[in-house]
């Protein structure tokens, strides 16, 4: 009896962690660049609009000066956020950013993680970044 109680108990152990896991959470909505500060000590104006439907997770970056970039190579994954923005002419010596990679955790009403600067298909710079979702 022992042996069948345990292993009942290890099955819904087993059962409630694939559930855990696979249980995909919803980042929908409108989020706000919170932390860290760019190196410049000032924190980017950057609001991100983020949807998911079904298994797509779509959305734009807007600048506070207005230009909007669409998302590409969305991926919600249980609790796992990540996308990248295509980036074009920048003041960099060495020529073209080509894309800024974002990942992160989401966690309630906030996605903690890695931002990436990838130019000419190397890293150009790799911080730790921050959003909080804005009320409506």
């Amino acid at each position: 009896m022992k042996r069948k109680l345990a292993t009942l108990c290890l099955l819904l152990a087993l059962g409630g962690l694939a559930h855990a896991d696979g249980t995909k959470q919803d980042p929908t909505g409108i989020w706000k660049w919170a932390a860290p500060a760019n190196p410049d000590g000032r924190t980017p104006d950057i609001t991100f609009t983020l949807k998911l439907q079904g298994e797509t997770l779509t959305g734009t970056l807007t600048t506070g000066a207005g230009k909007t970039t669409i998302l590409t190579n969305s991926v919600v994954k249980g609790d796992e956020v990540s996308f990248q923005t295509p980036r074009h002419e920048t003041s960099s010596p060495k020529g073209r950013i080509t894309f800024t990679s974002y990942s992160g955790k989401l966690g309630g009403d906030r996605i903690k993680g890695t931002v990436i600067i990838y130019l000419d298909d190397k890293i150009f710079n790799e911080r730790n970044w921050e959003i909080k979702r804005v009320k409506e």
